[in-house]
């Protein structure tokens, strides 16, 4: 009995011990294979791919190179940063180099460094130890150097600066070692790397408690860098666009997962576009990369349009230049859906056609990142309805009639409405326009300050029209230009959209158009618009015109049509020798073999008498053209694949662009020295030796110099440029020189631009520029002065930006007409001469100065409307504020990343007079203070004191207080009734706020990181309020859902995880579109 008992009692036991050793199996078996996943994460991070493949690294795979020395920092800063980094979608290469293994790995690392943007060495007490992250550094300055644009920013863990610079300390006992074992040239390489990065100014971190602060501040100027202005596109005063968003964000439906696709549709200038970007402005920040192509039906019936489709949305996406070649589009949608699947994306085609389809461009819509959307705009429904079987679908209709006399007004009255006198007949037109924006645009700019009886026949022109013809309706406008004005139409219709304004203005002067009064006669008409404030630009039905109008010139017959733009009929005229004395322009892009030898000879221009106009391949040309075409006035010709310079002596040149030149030197200019006419010349690829010869042309107003270098190893420029006695616009771009010598640049310049000749040490002085306005020098890296800058008594503009070596701006202060002054990651600028006396400032922007310690003479600045600072780290004191703010003319002011910045000096002010409102800014409509330790109680009191009527959006992130048990108030934030969007951060005293009831205009409200807030009150007041995010606000009080639900615009709640706030299925019944997360 007891072996049975014993036996009983064994056989009970079993089963719990097999568990026991089951899991302990199990969980031994979980963690090496956690550890397995996460060593090859690491090993994927580090090197990508060990491979050596060509395909390892497309499409600028990396944003951000971080070298580190992996055992000093691998579970430090660096994976802090890292992790900081991946989690904004932020392409991030994270070296180590334990892993390299050999050198096999090295062409995939200088790869990565080529594709990247961003470096951030991470330098630490035993980094000098490893020779890969020598090697690395020497590659990635190397690199710089050749390169505009690249940006290195240091870390300096646990280890002196100086040590870096000077290889002293431990650097000193590694290069020790080093010298047994590589030799001096490869010695002297490290040591100049890290001599100069060393000099640059970073980041320090002392103690292990600053690494998560200093690895944020270092996140947040990647960001900035990599995203700004990056998602903005330009559109006009809009009217009546509210109810499109709202139709078109509930079809896009961005709370749901899945991808959608959703189609605007629409006749031709009912406003698709428009629509577009408007969306596209509205929702592009809730997706990680965004992308916007316009003119998609254009760019498919251009060669190889599918694959440059494909390029220009990788490009965006990637946020890289588009340079890498795509050999099919079946290629191009395989590195779409490799490369563009990782992000939540937000692209936007506007007009397609038959020709646009989805799966043989951008592949199979299941391969895109779940949430992202594409909004794609047609004026054929049945292209859109193809796309997918459920792409969401809008018709955009006509304009209210509200809508469109708005429209019109502004175009015709410049307001609103109309003067009583005119009401009758303008709400006539707005009838008859029936609603279509394009004609209540160009009818009204047609009509503005016209009498009465030109209103009333053009009012009969437009009835006698019937509706379905607008395209005759808008030629309404056309018919009504001066002959000049026409031929500029024309011209921009077929060639220059896109183009700058300044060129086409040189040949139409001197064909008799009179561009400058033209040109804004068409601006007025609104048939053109001028874009980034240089750009022409033209609605694409505007512009079908009038390439119709050109085609109906002769319709059987191209060769005799004023303009030919079409690459086939170009050849054909020209191969076939067809040309006609009204053919007034050409432009050919070749499409042939590139290998083929050109066969366009000079009897194929015979009888090109009037042409004004060619942009044509050199590859295609094998003869002497001199005199051939003896009208010509704008000659511009691309040498790329060829070697060969054709003759084109023409006595009218009056612009000249030689590009991308590769044949011999010698004769390169010698065609061009007869044209007596000449005002613009612009040559990419020449060597300066030759230009020196260019004989001084008296006529020059524009010379533009990219990519030429020095024959011999002669690195100092004398190119006579000083007798050059009328030239207006100098522009030197990435040339290979050390000096520009030659005596004074001449005194009838305008404008002067000079970027990325990174060797460029010495200018010659400016001070005989008296008639210089605008000043742009960037990515100049060696130059450390600025000679001559206080005679530029008439410089409006100054730009400067990327200058490591520039140690001043002397002369500044005596800038009188500067409007506008920008200075840009200038890391040696220390100190700014006071700025008291530019009393004519309007914008002023101060970013990632890293050494700049002080801003004087602010309260001199009273007519300034912008004020940007970013990232001045070092940057105490901004003298003259509070006199700059009583002037009231701040639209927007930014401080970002200023940490130890004090704003106001308010000593002199008791507790007594902080209720008292001492300046009214009705001017100011956007605050940004932002990653700023500034003393928050300072602020605070700002908002007692000031008084900000206009203010419209208002943030306050990362600010802190000495005194962590002091209760911090934000009294006065109740009388910005112009408030749109409120953001509030790490506000870690703020226990509680004043009312909101009277911010009625509040759409978004942030408030993240508040701890202590308790109570918000007056929410149910916001009836426009769409989203709300209350993340990190841990402490507040229950909400009744009664509260929450009177607000019917709420579409986005965000609150604190595992938080009870609210009663999430009984708001949810209340709201039934709202949307509750939790940001983790």
């Amino acid at each position: 009995m007891d072996y049975m008992k014993w036996a009983v009692t064994v056989i009970g036991l079993l089963p719990p011990l097999l568990i026991i050793l089951y899991k302990l199996w199990l969980g031994r078996r979980i963690s090496n294979r956690a550890n397995n996943v996460d060593n090859a994460s690491r090993t994927l991070d580090s090197i990508a791919s060990a491979s050596g493949s060509s395909q390892s690294l497309p499409w600028g795979e990396y944003e951000v190179f971080l070298n580190f020395r992996g055992p000093d920092t691998r579970y430090q800063i660096t994976d802090i940063l890292y992790r900081f980094l991946v989690n904004l979608k932020i392409r991030t290469f994270k070296d180590d180099d334990e892993l390299r293994k050999g050198e096999g790995i090295w062409p995939n690392l200088v790869k990565a460094i080529e594709q990247s943007k961003i470096y951030v060495p991470i330098f630490s007490k035993n980094y000098a130890d490893s020779k890969w992250c020598l090697r690395e550094l020497a590659a990635i300055v190397e690199h710089q150097e050749r390169n505009q644009g690249c940006i290195i920013l240091p870390i300096f863990y646990m280890v002196d600066p100086r040590d870096v610079r000077q290889q002293t300390g431990p650097y000193h006992n590694a290069f020790k070692q080093h010298q047994q074992n590589f030799d001096e040239v490869t010695i002297g390489i490290w040591k100049d790397a890290l001599n100069k990065v060393g000099a640059s100014k970073g980041w320090h971190v002392k103690s292990n408690d600053e690494q998560g602060a200093i690895a944020d501040l270092v996140t947040g100027v990647v960001w900035s860098l990599l995203t700004k202005n990056s998602n903005v596109l330009e559109t006009d005063k809009l009217v009546g666009i509210g109810g499109h968003i709202e139709a078109l964000k509930e079809r896009m439906a961005l709370d749901s997962p899945c991808v959608t696709i959703v189609g605007i549709h629409g006749m031709g200038g009912i406003g698709k576009t428009t629509i577009a970007k408007a969306i596209y402005n509205e929702v592009s920040a809730q997706f990680d990369r965004c992308s916007f192509v316009d003119n998609v039906r254009e760019m498919l019936q251009q060669k190889n349009g599918a694959i440059n489709l494909q390029k220009h949305i990788i490009s965006n996406i990637l946020r890289v230049k588009s340079d890498e070649s795509i050999a099919n589009a079946s290629e191009g949608i395989g590195i779409i859906r490799d490369r563009i699947s990782r992000f939540k994306s937000l692209i936007v085609l506007d007009d397609v056609d038959e020709k646009f389809e989805f799966d043989e461009i951008l592949g199979n819509i299941k391969s895109f990142l779940l949430g992202s959307r594409f909004i794609i705009t047609s004026r054929n429904v049945r292209v859109l309805s193809t796309l997918t079987d459920d792409c969401k679908l809008y018709r955009v209709r006509e304009m209210s009639h509200h809508h469109s006399l708005q429209l019109f007004c502004n175009h015709a009255f410049k307001r609103d409405s109309p003067p009583s006198n005119f009401e009758t007949l303008s709400k006539d037109i707005v009838y008859v326009a029936a609603g279509l924006p394009l004609t209540l645009k160009v009818v009204g700019s047609l009509l503005f300050q016209e009498e009465e009886a030109i209103w009333k026949d053009k009012l009969r022109q437009l009835k006698e029209i019937p509706e379905e013809k607008v395209v005759e309706r808008l030629k309404i406008n056309y018919d009504t230009l001066n002959e000049e004005a026409k031929q500029i139409f024309l011209d921009i219709a077929c060639f220059f959209i896109g183009e700058d304004k300044e060129l086409p203005s040189y040949m139409w002067s001197d064909c008799g158009l009179f561009p400058i009064t033209n040109i804004n006669i068409l601006i007025q008409r609104s048939v053109i618009e001028i874009v980034k404030t240089h750009l022409f630009q033209m609605h694409d039905q505007l512009r079908d015109i009038g390439r119709e109008i050109v085609r109906q010139e002769d319709i059987r017959h191209p060769c005799k049509r004023s303009r030919i733009w079409s690459n086939e009929k170009a050849l054909d005229i020209l191969l076939n020798k067809k040309g006609t004395n009204r053919v007034e322009g050409i432009r050919i892009h070749d499409d042939r073999d590139k290998k083929k030898p050109g066969d366009i000879s000079k009897e194929c221009f015979m009888n090109f008498l009037e042409l004004r106009y060619l942009d044509i391949k050199a590859r295609m040309l094998n003869d002497d053209f001199s005199n051939s075409v003896p009208g010509l006035r704008w000659l511009r010709v691309s040498f790329k694949y060829s070697d060969r310079m054709p003759n084109f002596i023409v006595d009218n040149l009056v612009i000249v662009e030689l590009l991308d030149y590769e044949g011999p030197k010698s004769t390169a200019l010698s065609h061009i020295q007869m044209a007596s006419k000449l005002k613009v010349l612009k040559l990419s690829g020449y060597w300066l030796d030759e230009f020196r010869k260019f004989p001084h042309s008296e006529s020059l107003e524009i010379l533009n110099l990219d990519s030429c270098y020095y024959r011999s190893s002669l690195f100092y420029m004398d190119l006579g440029i000083g007798n050059f006695g009328k030239l207006k616009v100098l522009r030197l771009k990435s040339l290979w020189v050390r000096e520009i010598t030659g005596g004074m640049m001449p005194s009838s310049l305008t404008t002067l631009h000079i970027k990325s000749c990174s060797c460029l040490v010495r200018l010659p002085t400016l001070e005989n520029l008296e008639n210089l306005t605008v000043l742009s020098i960037e990515c100049c890296y060696e130059l450390e002065e600025i000679l001559g800058l206080g005679g530029l008594k008439s410089l409006e503009t100054l730009s400067i930006c990327h200058m490591d070596a520039l140690g001043n701006v002397d002369g500044l202060d005596s800038l009188y007409s500067l409007k506008s002054l920008t200075l840009r990651s200038c890391d040696a600028l220390e100190r700014l001469p006071s700025m008291a006396s530019l009393s004519k400032l309007l914008h002023l922007e101060i970013d990632s100065c890293l050494g700049l310690t002080e801003i004087h003479g602010l309260g001199g600045l009273e007519s300034l409307q912008m004020l940007h600072i970013y990232f001045a780290t070092s940057l105490s004191h901004l003298f003259g504020f509070e006199t700059l703010l009583s002037f009231n003319k701040l639209k927007a002011l930014t401080l970002r990343g200023c940490p130890v910045v004090t704003l106001l000096p308010l000593h002199d002010l008791d507790d007594d007079e902080r209720g008292v409102k001492v300046a009214i800014l009705d001017s100011l409509q956007e605050l940004d203070i932002r990653g700023t330790v500034l003393m928050l109680q300072i602020f605070c009191r700002m908002i007692k004191l000031l008084m900000f009527p206009s203010l419209t959006q208002l943030t306050l992130t990362g600010m802190e207080i000495g005194n962590a048990d002091r209760e911090l108030s934000l009294d006065g934030l109740e009388s910005m009734e112009e408030l749109v969007e409120l953001h509030l951060g790490d506000l870690t005293t703020l226990r509680s706020l004043p009312s909101l009831s009277k911010l009625g205009k509040l759409k978004r409200i942030t408030i993240d990181n508040a701890p202590k807030l308790r109570k918000i009150e007056g929410v149910t007041g916001l009836k426009y309020l769409e989203e709300l995010d209350l993340t990190g606000c841990t402490s507040l009080e229950r909400w009744p859902v009664d509260e929450l639900s009177c607000l019917e615009k709420l579409k986005i709640l965000y609150i604190a995880p595992g938080t009870s706030l609210i009663d999430r299925s009984a708001l949810r019944r209340k709201l039934l579109k709202v949307s509750i997360r939790s940001r983790f």
